[in-house]
C-alpha cells in the first residue's frame, strides 16, 4: 500500500498495565470505520489511522502506547569496506 499522507501511520504497542489483551485492542482499532491494521506481531501494531481520530483512540485503548511512526531515520554504515 502506498502512504498517501491523509491517514497516519501509528505504531500501538502493549504495556504491563493494559486493561485489554491484544485481541481486544485489534478490535477497538478496527472499530474505527477508516483504521486499517497493516501488521500485529504480538503485543505491536502498524496502522493507518484518521489523525482526527487519534485521541479518541487512545481513550478506548488505556494502557497501551499509541504514538505515529515518524519518517525512517538513516542510519550511518559502521562498517569497515576494504577496497581491492
Amino acid at each position: 500500500m502506498d502512504y498517501t499522507g491523509t491517514m497516519r501511520r501509528l505504531l500501538i504497542r502493549q504495556t504491563r498495565d493494559a486493561t485489554l489483551s491484544a485481541d481486544q485492542a485489534e478490535g477497538v482499532v478496527r472499530a474505527f470505520d477508516q483504521a486499517r491494521v497493516l501488521n500485529r506481531d504480538g503485543k505491536t501494531m502498524l496502522v493507518d489511522f484518521d489523525p482526527c481520530e487519534i485521541e479518541r483512540l487512545r481513550e478506548r485503548l488505556p494502557g497501551w502506547l499509541v504514538s505515529e511512526q515518524g519518517p525512517p531515520v538513516p542510519v550511518p554504515d559502521h562498517c569497515l569496506h576494504i577496497k581491492t
